[in-house]
């Protein structure tokens, strides 16, 4: 019986030594922080004005809207700022198109419920309210812009363009000749990982000073890692936006792909199209295979920046995120596939 004991409270120990092992250390308790994400309509109040009091629509976008506003007027929907003379007639003509009003309709129809997305970007935000806890929160607006400006972020505003999460079989993407591997992206469920990656790069912008493919790779991952703090139980094909067998072609070629890198001396390759190739979206990465998605090296970036954090567990999320020497993240990483 007492041998019976033993070994029953041994396995005891052993499981709970091996979930503390496996157990997500960015998934840190937030139940102390009450954050409600609402993301503001304003692709229903620009498609639903009155245009009879449209010098009281433009002082209440303003005051609810700031900067946002005028970005979305100039750089979104192109009519220029709502202080000029015929401001208000411009947006009527863009309101009242009648390919506007089709897919604001459409918007409507996808996405008319995003109780889901605002539940994830709440706990998002909480998180990132644990980690930075002097930050503000920012507003999040939903607009339709004409497939112009997937997401945009103005001081502490990040805009969603409703009009491109409307679902990868969305017909207005295949007239507009999207490619596949865009489409891909563009359904409900990538705002949340979206929202946080954009948000991330508006706090850390890239350390230019030395470019090339290395540090491109690196800071990538850091973007993606900081998606990872914000969203810990999200599945990695969703944060990064690859396919379950992208995923997997990247998990079984990862020491392939490392080794063509350092063998051809791609790594600190600075010309800006041998950049563009390995580290920004495309159908698949140059110099891999096809089969490959594109930006497989960010994805490699991104396994450098874990295993740095891993062998340096004392670094905040804030020292990481603020490291700018990503030569010293790789050489710290010891990083061996």
């Amino acid at each position: 019986m007492n041998r019976i004991k033993y070994y029953f409270i041994f396995n005891v120990l052993l499981l709970v030594t091996f979930l503390g092992c496996t157990r997500n250390s960015l998934d840190v308790d937030i139940s102390n922080i009450t954050l409600d994400i609402e993301i503001q309509r304003f692709d229903q109040e620009i498609f639903t004005l009155d245009f009879d009091t449209i010098d009281n629509a433009i002082s209440a976008f303003y005051a609810k809207y700031k900067d946002f506003y005028d970005v979305y007027n100039v750089h979104v929907i192109n009519i220029g700022p709502a202080s000029q003379k015929y401001y208000g007639s411009y947006l009527s003509m863009f309101v009242n198109d009648p390919t506007n009003l089709e897919v604001y309709k459409d918007v409507c129809d996808v996405i008319h419920d995003l109780t889901e997305t605002e539940f994830q970007l709440s706990e998002a935000f909480s998180r990132y309210l644990y980690h930075y806890p002097d930050s503000a929160v920012p507003v999040l607006v939903g607009y339709m812009g004409g497939f112009n400006h997937k997401l945009l972020t103005v001081g502490d505003y990040i805009g969603i363009g409703l009009d491109q999460y409307m679902g990868r079989d969305c017909p207005y993407y295949d007239l507009l000749k999207t490619p596949e591997y865009i489409q891909y992206n563009q359904y409900p469920g990538k705002v949340a990982s979206d929202v946080m990656h954009v948000w991330g790069s508006s706090k850390y912008s890239y350390n230019d000073s030395i470019d090339n493919v290395l540090n491109r790779m690196i800071y990538g991952g850091i973007l993606l890692y900081f998606t990872d703090a914000m969203l810990p139980q999200m599945d990695d094909s969703i944060k990064i936006g690859f396919s379950p067998d992208q995923m997997k072609w990247c998990v079984n070629n990862e020491s392939q792909m490392w080794t063509h890198l350092v063998e051809h001396k791609l790594l600190f390759e600075t010309d800006p199209l041998d950049i563009k190739k390995l580290t920004e979206d495309a159908p698949f990465t140059s110099y891999f295979t096809k089969e490959s998605p594109g930006r497989a090296s960010v994805w490699l970036g991104w396994q450098i920046v874990r295993e740095y954090v891993r062998r340096n567990p004392g670094l905040s999320l804030a020292e990481v995120m603020g490291e700018r020497d990503y030569q010293k993240i790789l050489r710290e990483s010891k990083y061996h596939p």
